[in-house]
């Protein structure tokens, strides 16, 4: 059996994933949005900068407030990330939206709604 080797930076992704997924949960649930999920973490190469995508189940003002308490908040996710952490470094941390599960659903919906589909 053969191990797989994973990238350091491989490993630094999923620990901030996952480290993070709650503190973030728990910043929309104190907006009262139902679902907010940790898509996507982008680190640089040396671990100083990453970028956090987000997918936010509400209306787009809910999205804009999320991720404006989420940036505001960067510093306190930062101090959770140093203490989960094993690094020189914590990475700087940005925040995006990711819409593409709502551009999938608005396809899904367009493709229900298309002559010939299987719903028909």
């Amino acid at each position: 059996m053969v191990a797989r080797d994973f990238k350091r930076q491989d490993r630094i992704v999923s620990t901030v994933r996952r480290a993070l997924a709650e503190p973030l949960a728990a910043i929309g649930r104190a907006q009262g949005l139902p679902l907010v999920t940790v898509t996507e973490v982008q680190v640089s190469k040396d671990l100083r900068y990453g970028t956090v995508h987000l997918s936010v189940y509400g209306e787009p003002a809910q999205q804009q407030a999320l991720l404006a308490a989420a940036r505001a908040q960067a510093a306190s996710l930062q101090a959770v990330l140093g203490q989960t952490l094993r690094t020189r470094h914590v990475p700087v941390l940005s925040f995006a939206l990711d819409d593409s599960l709502e551009r999938g659903d608005r396809l899904n919906q367009l493709l229900r709604g298309a002559p010939g589909s299987a719903t028909e």
